[in-house]
């Protein structure tokens, strides 16, 4: 099996185990404000990065993991406005303007609180709070929290960001008929991008340029990079597409049942953990023709592409970062939004507006995959190769849409090498910087205006190896998604899922020994499921979530409120 994880870490991480007290040491004080970097990718799953058992190349970020602490069971929202959302200011999504994503609101949603489909003004950002705190505040990348309020309006000084959630990553084409053309800022005045543009080249040298000319102020800086890879359109550098091809000729099945085992024995999985079914629109490999086969392993070599070069330019700002020394007065953050993403309005068209357009514009020849002017998804077949250990993917609040990386490394003062198994969600970002940093959130009151306060809880504890966890029997976190409703505490879960995933009845998960969610234990455990039921029916009703009716379909609600 070809994992290309080294034996060194992989032996590290087996002689942690999944014990989070394992080898710990107390956080330490350090002198004056640690900087920040917080790295977000786009639809990255659970088992794309190498230190989570993927075949994709990935030193840097696996570097960064053997370093510090990895997380196997944090969890975001079903898709990427929301989580985005939550990651930026430990509220709930249902609060603070994405209760839903703004693109699909049902008629009983639109206009109502937490619901307005951009970042509303009842939160503060985490950049806003650091802002005032003396901190220098960049951001580069990806936006997508509406068009009413930008980066630059929400606490950060310095600014490059594509404002939709989409677009080419090789200049600004858009992602549909009715959006051609997608937006970049810069400090909020629109800009032309350059003809060597390379979405996570370009957002990485920005971030670089930023801290290099904020390093005059002797100010402590708090960066935000938001790759918007690997979300379509699959593009990449062509010699990274030609190192993986030959690879991904084995197929999805090979791969995926690669990867779940990689996930067993690097102890992120239990190992009795069961793999889900195939996908049902998912053919088998060998069923597929020899002309398919070379298509499908060419698109998905674009993917491993696009993975390899965020971990690429992962490892260009580290290079910076301990060229200037600050490596080690750094705190890391790395994470995706979601699962992986499963739409594919090419080989399913059930979107004109996309799918016409796509057949239209664009060459999609086996020769052009990856390049610019070629418009590709990753789609359900090899999606569910990056959920391996999960059943479905982005959209679903199961474990395959929600289930995401996490690596936190701190030279200075994280120890290195562990694994936490404890629950966590995005909510917990925002409070753990600023713990982490020493400054506090200012409540309810921010300049003035009425905000909640945060939602989320530190997770710095896990940092310093407590038994304790911060989510303590009986508590959790409530997941709501166009419909798909879930609720978390501790290794159980709920979830009720919309048609096609579901037949829309609840059912109870252990998803410690089960992270796939095929064993319904509601019958054997009765007064746990009514426990985490009563949860649900709480976090439903003090975020004021708005129920979409049973049968509700999210592609009928597309621009519905535009």
């Amino acid at each position: 099996m070809n994992y290309k994880l080294t034996i060194t870490y992989l032996i590290s991480f087996m002689l942690i185990g999944c014990n989070p007290v394992s080898n710990t040491s107390s956080l330490e004080t350090v002198s004056g404000k640690p900087n920040v970097i917080l790295l977000l990718a786009d639809d990255l799953a659970f088992s794309d990065l190498g230190a989570y058992g993927s075949e994709i190349e990935t030193p840097h970020l696996d570097q960064l993991a053997s370093s510090g602490v990895l997380f196997t069971r944090f969890h975001t929202s079903a898709m990427c406005s929301p989580s985005r959302a939550m990651l930026l200011t430990g509220v709930d999504q249902h609060k603070n303007g994405y209760g839903t994503m703004g693109e699909y609101l049902d008629d009983s949603q639109r206009g109502q609180p937490g619901y307005e489909g951009y970042l509303n003004n009842q939160v503060v950002t985490v950049a806003s709070v650091l802002n005032n705190a003396g901190f220098n505040t960049f951001m580069t990348g990806k936006w997508h929290l509406g068009s009413q309020t930008l980066p630059s309006d929400r606490g950060f000084d310095r600014t490059f960001i594509l404002q939709q959630g989409a677009g080419s990553h090789f200049d600004n084409t858009g992602y549909a008929s009715a959006r051609p053309i997608v937006d970049y800022f810069r400090n909020g005045e629109a800009v032309e991008l350059p003809e060597d543009f390379y979405s996570s080249d370009a957002y990485t040298n920005e971030m670089i340029k930023y801290i290099e000319e904020g390093r005059a102020s002797n100010q402590p800086f708090f960066g935000y990079l938001a790759f918007s890879a690997p979300h379509f359109p699959l593009h990449a550098p062509a010699n990274l597409i030609d190192k993986y091809i030959e690879r991904y000729m084995v197929g999805w099945d090979v791969i995926r049942q690669q990867r779940h085992d990689a996930m067993k024995e690097l102890g992120l999985i239990h190992s009795d953990a069961e793999m889900a079914d195939r996908l049902e629109r998912v053919p088998p490999w060998n069923e597929v023709s020899m002309e398919d086969q070379r298509y499908q392993a060419k698109k998905m070599a674009v993917y491993a592409a696009m993975i390899d070069r965020i971990d690429q330019n992962v490892g260009k700002l580290v290079s910076y970062l301990k060229s200037i020394d600050e490596y080690d007065n750094t705190i890391f953050f790395f994470l995706s939004d979601n699962g992986p993403e499963a739409v594919d309005f090419t080989t399913y068209p059930i979107l004109p507006v996309a799918t016409d357009w796509i057949a239209e514009t664009f060459d999609n020849s086996y020769e052009n995959l990856g390049n610019q002017g070629s418009y590709i998804y990753y789609g359900e077949r090899w999606a569910h190769v990056s959920a391996a250990a999960h059943s479905f993917h982005k959209t679903v609040i199961t474990q395959g849409g929600i289930n995401v990386p996490l690596i936190l490394s701190y030279a200075q003062a994280i120890p290195q090498n562990r694994i936490v198994t404890d629950f966590s969600s995005i909510v917990d970002i925002a409070p753990t910087i600023l713990d982490l940093v020493n400054v506090a959130h200012p409540g309810n009151i921010f300049n003035g205006r009425s905000i909640h306060n945060m939602d989320g809880r530190s997770i710095v504890p896990y940092l310093k190896g407590s038994v304790e966890s911060i989510y303590p029997l009986g508590e959790g976190n409530g997941f709501e998604l166009f419909g798909h409703n879930a609720y978390i505490s501790g290794s159980w879960k709920i979830t009720r899922l919309q048609e096609p995933y579901g037949d829309f009845t609840w059912g109870l998960f252990d998803i410690e020994k089960d992270p796939a969610e095929l064993n319904n234990l509601a019958e054997q455990n009765p007064e746990k499921f009514q426990e985490l039921l009563a949860l649900y029916a709480g976090y439903a009703e003090s975020n004021g979530v708005i129920q979409v009716p049973e049968g509700w379909r999210m592609f009928e609600n597309l621009g519905s409120s535009q």
